[in-house]
């Protein structure tokens, strides 16, 4: 029995037919499906666009590694690739066809909303209801209408923010016909289930989203080592952001309350990793609010161990996107042992209020987000419960336990087959 996942994240050529160019995390959450899946009886199938040169920014992750997709339990289907609409115009019949011979060879398939400017789950589902597959719609990370709503409206050719608005509504009727047609659906952000709640039934499952893989989670022993770090008063609080550095994330709304808090008394530094488009914008930024003694910009770091050796520096991280997003290091950080400072957010609102992992500050509120460190350099025995917390939660939300109860709702569709 085979499960195909179609994703838009794409795969980049490797050195040899067999080899391709992969984004890191990603692949951790490849590895992690194609485990459960393997487990239940069945083989994983991924079928992503085909890229000559793949580009960090579009590898869903912050590095990338040359694989041999069969050594790491999948097997990969190549699409062509398209980010324009004259592109998907002239790709599509190849994107028909190629969709097509993928789905024939699959007894599942799961889609969902990724892909730009028309989604991959667009093509790929009428083509799998044709065809007869049990169909899996997926809601990844993100509720993607909040971003493609901002994105037309700031349209400035009003002809274009006219029709930019048009075929967001048409996609999210799409979407809540998925919702409501398909075999399964999977949600990993709590604002889809609200958006579409009118379709919701019991064939849809909310998961909290995970990058956390059962050995990512730190021991009893280095949390203790962590609150030991986190009690001693004599170090600065020592704040993390990490990811695409992008005006959405609001990494300059961090420099600004960073700057509130240090003139009201509290001791901070800041290490921004990452990299992207607005990454200038926040360095001069922080020469302008005389910030360069204290933040320190390292660029992208290697996903795994390198990064979590980096975060081990840390004391708290700040995660402040403006739309309803779940950032993968949410849980990770939890993982990690590290306090949240975070910016209200539906999508993870619900997970930080009941683990008690961290702190939420009203989105967009800098002079909360300024409070917030204060109250969290002031009193870090708060900040030694949060971490113990968090880390409760996420060995209990990891993505190999995601996965695997996802793959038992899977193959229970195929077992109820005529």
């Amino acid at each position: 029995m085979n499960y195909l996942l179609i994703n838009h994240v794409p795969f980049g050529r490797g050195t040899s037919a067999d080899n391709f160019v992969v984004g890191d995390m990603w692949l951790e959450d490849l590895r992690a499906q194609a485990r459960a899946i393997n487990e239940v009886g069945m083989k994983l199938l991924v079928a992503t666009p085909l890229v000559d040169k793949l580009q960090n920014n579009i590898s869903g992750s912050f590095n990338s590694i040359e694989i041999t997709p069969k050594e790491h339990g999948f097997e990969y289907r190549p699409l062509p690739h398209y980010i324009t609409f004259g592109q998907f115009v002239k790709t599509k019949p190849r994107m028909v066809a190629a969709m097509l011979d993928a789905i024939r060879g699959a007894d599942l398939v799961q889609a969902g909303y990724g892909g730009h400017p028309v989604a991959l789950g667009e093509i790929a589902w009428p083509i799998a209801a044709k065809l007869n597959r049990k169909r899996i719609w997926v809601f990844d990370g993100a509720d993607p209408f909040p971003r493609l709503e901002r994105n037309a409206s700031e349209e400035k050719n009003p002809i274009k923010r006219f029709a930019k608005k048009i075929s967001v509504r048409r996609f999210q009727t799409f979407c809540r016909n998925a919702v409501r047609d398909a075999d399964l659906v999977f949600a990993h952000n709590a604002a889809v289930v609200a958006r579409f709640k009118d379709v919701w039934n019991g064939r849809c499952h909310q998961f909290d989203r995970s990058f956390v893989t059962d050995a990512t989670v730190i021991s009893d022993e280095e949390l203790s080592q962590r609150q030991q770090r986190l009690l001693d008063p004599s170090n600065p609080l020592k704040l993390v952001v990490a990811g695409r550095q992008i005006m959405i994330k609001a990494t300059d709304h961090v420099l600004r309350a960073m700057r509130k808090a240090i003139d009201r008394g509290s001791k901070l530094e800041l290490e921004v990793m990452g990299d992207g488009d607005d990454l200038p914008t926040f360095k001069k930024l922080t020469t302008e609010l005389n910030l360069e003694d204290v933040v320190r910009f390292t660029g992208t770091v290697p996903y795994g161990k390198p990064l979590f050796d980096a975060w081990a520096n840390a004391h708290v991280m700040v995660i402040t996107n403006l739309t309803a997003e779940i950032s993968r290091n949410v849980l990770l950080a939890m993982a990690r042992g590290l306090p949240l400072v975070m910016y209200a957010n539906a999508g993870t609102d619900n997970l930080l209020r009941t683990s008690g992992a961290g702190s939420l500050v009203p989105t967009g509120d800098t002079d909360a987000l300024a409070d917030a460190f204060v109250h969290a350099a002031s009193d870090r025995n708060a900040l030694s419960e949060m971490a113990a917390r968090g880390l409760a939660t996420a060995r209990i939300n990891t993505l190999d336990a995601t996965h695997r109860r996802r793959a038992e709702l899977a193959v229970s569709l195929l077992s109820t087959r005529p």
